[in-house]
């Protein structure tokens, strides 16, 4: 039996971690839901509010606009260095020294905020 996608989002580490445990609830998780659960529970680092926070703040930066993906990305990962930044961005996109700045400032923010 073939499996079809009907729709594909991008998710917070935070988003994954509730959907798995709404799911453990109800059954018992395969091998690699488990593996997931393990993988949200160690490095989902923001609650909800603020992962939804640093996402609405990564929206207004102007390279992070239209790349909703990207902005996920940074969310999940938090990078507090241009270099790690850097390494999320995929090629084609290029955005200017300031902007990087602003995207590491916002995420120094929240990494403060980790518990």
């Amino acid at each position: 039996m073939a499996i079809k996608v009907l729709e594909s989002k991008p998710a917070s580490l935070h988003e994954v971690k509730e959907v798995l445990k709404a799911r453990k609830g109800e059954k018992e998780l395969n091998y690699e839901q488990d593996l997931t659960m393990k993988f949200v529970e160690q490095f989902a680092k923001l609650t909800e509010k603020q992962t939804a926070d640093l996402l609405a703040g990564l929206a207004e930066i102007s390279f992070l606009k239209e790349n909703e993906l990207l902005r996920y990305e940074v969310a999940n990962l938090i990078p507090t260095r241009v270099e790690q930044l850097q390494l999320l961005i995929p090629k084609g996109v290029t955005p200017s020294e300031d902007e990087l700045k602003q995207v590491i400032e916002l995420t120094k923010k929240f990494e403060e905020k980790i518990e």
